[in-house]
């Protein structure tokens, strides 16, 4: 007896422990997944499925610029080689608060400026003088850079680079993207939805007794 006891501990203690591995890999596992599902919620508006469609390109050829939001980051708008601030500028299907701004930079870049507008000026090129809402920097050609900040209505997502002096070649641009929350939905049909039955509102009728 005392030696099956013994052995019985012998594997007990390395069942426990793998039981305990894997529970707590299951745990981190999970983790990602829900960061995942969060960032599920935003909608790009920012995409030729969406209907959204590049409305000005500073240079390069017009007829490609949709390739810049065709969700496809293996296809590439490219500019002049000689543009020295490329610039362009999306339109969205109608104003929406947008809260955050991403690109995916097809070539090397110092940074880009981020304009929300709902109109745009007479001449694009002037955009240089308005101050832009902020900036995407940190850019790696080939990966999502992205900048958050408060919502703020916008028909139009103008993206203005700034070029590194050390940047070999035109400017390639891979997706440009704009994020909006998704609509809730009307207050009143969330009321409807709750209201009880008007028939337990009222509650059951009344009868009056009437004498024989």
């Amino acid at each position: 007896m005392r030696f099956l006891r013994s052995s019985w501990c012998r594997l007990f203690l390395p069942i426990t422990l793998t039981g305990l591995f894997f529970n707590i890999s299951s745990i981190h596992g999970a983790e990602p997944s829900n960061q995942t599902a969060a960032d599920a919620d935003d909608v790009d508006l920012a995409k030729v499925l969406a209907d959204a469609r590049v409305v000005y390109v500073s240079s390069g050829p017009k007829t490609a610029a949709f390739q810049a939001i065709d969700d496809n980051r293996r296809t590439v708008f490219q500019f002049s080689s000689s543009d020295p601030r490329p610039t362009v500028v999306v339109k969205l299907t109608e104003s929406k608060p947008i809260h955050r701004v991403s690109v995916v930079p097809g070539s090397d870049s110092l940074k880009v400026d981020v304009y929300l507008l709902d109109e745009l000026p007479r001449d694009l090129a002037d955009l240089g003088k308005i101050k832009p809402l902020t900036s995407i920097v940190d850019l790696v050609v080939g990966k999502e850079a992205a900048v958050d900040f408060a919502p703020q209505k916008a028909r139009y997502v103008a993206l203005r680079w700034t070029l590194s002096t050390t940047a070999v070649g035109p400017l390639r641009i891979a997706e440009i993207s704009a994020f909006t929350k998704p609509d809730a939905p009307p207050i009143g049909a969330a009321l409807a939805a709750t209201d009880p039955p008007v028939s337990l509102v009222m509650g059951p009728p009344v009868i009056t007794p009437v004498s024989p």
